[in-house]
């Protein structure tokens, strides 16, 4: 009886493509182990079946069969899409192993891959699926650019085209002024670019699914915020993309979620959402698609297996960004276990006159961050910044002394101030022979440049009063607050004017070593000239190489460093600015340890009046 119901292809564990649906009534069509594992459920036979009787709920075979087909995202593409590399677009739609688990998952998933592993191959058949077999839902379908959801829109007509059976169900595709495709059954979808703020998510409300393609691509927090926004609490999530490197953006926040790891600055709506994370990497694809002289074409093209460009289209793993200053490998060596190491972190919420207050300090070295929370409260700011009489200046100067203390050596320190956005960052360093150790950091946010100078101030009395350089970035901000410590009574006896550097980043000076010598260029005999910037990152980036830096596992340290790259300009390198507050500050700290005094004529003049070094 079993046998005579099966068709040939059901026994040999194939799917036939579906072109007429009267076909389920004649005979299973459905492979014989699928078709058991069904039955089983209900606890039915394949006599019941052959006798005309159906478990409860189905009243003939071709019901049963598409109840079957519909449960399964991958036994439905294969009944219902074809194989668009098949030139007569005859044969069934073909997954690799590797992809089945993740097209049946119906959770949150986000896709960490490799380039070219199938990822369109599966948001097609996943939204198809869901077109089909869900009534009245909606969706929506994002990428950065139009460009990327172009290849989705053509591949999902193709289908539909291909198919007589999908090609009746779809009502109505929408061109203007954004791409929607709806469908008979009340399904529709939304397919829109995130333009450089999310924008055109506006308007739409999907309640069954959200999908981001180049999801790593999407820089803005903004286009993040209105991709949520878009989704009704029912709708599930994918998110695809090739990483980059770019560890300040959302897209590796949510991929170390995703793996467990604690991270910040996730919207909440992404914060409640659990991602099961994908790792598809070329190695998992069989021959020919992936094999050692594949693998050997690979290391050819992108330069080696460390490259980035390897690491990301290849292994789908992060690795660097392309045109990193400071590699990840190389930066790591320098992260070490560092007792004495502590950060302090205020934000100023004036509207609702508070300060928060979070303080911490990170022993595990470069295994672990070990985050050990020191201080996480709240201040009245109406009051924090103001002398109160007691003797020691304002709650906030009392706040610095008590939370840092002084080591015994030369500390240089080094800031890069800001107002409204950015940050102000202030760096520690101890000075160890040839060796700098990071031993605090200070980062304020929405204060003002007198709290700046302030803070300045209060390390200095703590870590060298009245006697350790500090480089500072001249900015606007930077100058304001130069002013405030050279200027005010209140500073006079700190001969700063003596000990702070300024540094102008984008001017032009004459390339300085470490020990302070001219560097000269062998064939114009001329000093080599650079911007400060050049120059200073030149420093920094020996003294790792050399392993005469010592850093903590401070994640924002961590992320910042190896996330920072550099292009070519028509005359002078060209650095990323964003996330680069706390490396712009060590740029002015190392300066100022090798640079001229600040008290001379020429801050950048090299020569006779060179500091000696620390």
């Amino acid at each position: 009886m079993k046998t005579r119901l099966l068709a040939t292809d059901a026994r040999a564990g194939l799917v036939t493509p579906l072109t007429d649906l009267d076909s389920l009534k004649r005979s299973v069509i459905i492979p014989e182990e699928v078709f058991d594992a069904y039955l089983a459920r209900f606890g039915w036979t394949w006599h019941q079946v052959a006798r005309g009787e159906f478990p409860t709920g189905f009243r003939s075979l071709d019901e049963l069969q598409l109840t079957i087909i519909c449960e399964d995202p991958v036994l439905w593409a294969q009944s219902f899409l074809r194989e668009p590399t098949d030139p007569d677009h005859q044969d069934p739609y073909s997954f690799f192993e590797y992809q089945k688990e993740s097209l049946r998952y119906d959770g949150d998933a986000l896709h960490e891959d490799g380039s070219e592993v199938g990822k369109t191959r599966e948001i097609v058949p996943f939204g198809l699926h869901k077109a089909f077999t869900v009534g009245a839902g909606s969706a929506l379908v994002g990428a950065p650019l139009q460009i990327y959801l172009n290849e989705i829109i053509d591949a999902i007509l193709d289908q539909l085209s291909w198919n007589d059976i999908l090609d009746k169900g779809l009502m109505e595709h929408r061109k203007v002024p954004y791409h929607r495709l709806m469908f008979t059954n009340g399904f529709k979808i939304d397919f829109r670019p995130s333009s450089h703020d999310g924008a055109p998510y506006r308007g739409v409300h999907a309640r069954t699914f959200g999908i981001k393609d180049e999801a790593v691509k999407d820089k803005n927090s903004r286009t993040w915020s209105e991709f949520y926004r878009a989704l009704l609490p029912s709708a599930s999530v994918r998110l695809y993309s090739v990483p980059d490197g770019d560890r300040s953006c959302e897209f590796f926040k949510l991929c170390q979620k995703a793996s467990g790891v604690e991270v910040e600055g996730l919207s909440k709506k992404a914060t409640e959402r659990k991602f099961r994370k994908f790792h598809w990497p070329k190695t998992l694809m069989p021959e020919p698609f992936w094999s050692d002289e594949r693998r050997r074409w690979f290391i050819d093209v992108y330069g080696g297996e460390d490259s980035p460009g390897y690491q990301h289209n290849v292994l789908g793993a992060w690795g660097d960004p392309e045109n990193s200053v400071f590699p990840t490998e190389m930066f790591m060596r320098a992260v070490k276990k560092l007792t004495e190491y502590r950060v302090l972190k205020l934000v100023v919420n004036a509207k609702d006159d508070e300060v928060s207050i979070f303080g911490a300090s990170y022993d595990g070295g470069a295994e672990g961050k070990d985050e050990v929370i020191i201080l996480d409260t709240r201040e009245r700011a109406s009051s924090f910044f103001k002398d109160d009489g007691e003797g020691a200046g304002s709650p906030f100067r009392r706040l610095l002394r008590s939370f840092f203390s002084a080591l015994p050596g030369t500390v240089g320190g080094g800031a890069d101030f800001g107002y409204a956005q950015d940050p102000t960052e202030m760096t520690l360093k101890l000075v160890i022979g040839k060796t700098h150790r990071r031993v605090g950091r200070l980062q304020l946010k929405h204060v003002t440049y007198d709290q700046q100078a302030e803070a300045l101030d209060a390390l200095d009395d703590i870590f060298g009063p009245g006697t350790m350089p500090w480089g500072m970035d001249l900015g606007n901000a930077g100058t304001a607050v130069q002013h405030i410590l050279e200027g005010q009574e209140r500073y006079e006896g700190k001969r700063y004017d003596d000990r702070i550097f300024g540094v102008q980043f984008g001017g032009t000076y004459d390339s300085i070593d470490e020990d302070g010598n001219v560097v000269i260029d062998q064939k114009t005999e001329k000093p080599v000239k650079v911007t400060a910037k050049e120059l200073a990152t030149d420093l920094l980036l020996k003294k790792y190489q050399r392993g005469e830096m010592e850093e903590p596992a401070d994640p924002d340290i961590t992320l910042s460093y190896p996330n920072h790259t550099v292009r070519m300009g028509s005359e002078h390198k060209i650095f990323r600015k964003e996330d680069d507050h706390i490396i712009d500050a060590d740029r002015a700290g190392i300066l100022a340890l090798v640079m001229p005094d600040a008290g001379a004529s020429d801050l950048f003049a090299c020569g006779a009046n060179l500091r000696e070094r620390a």
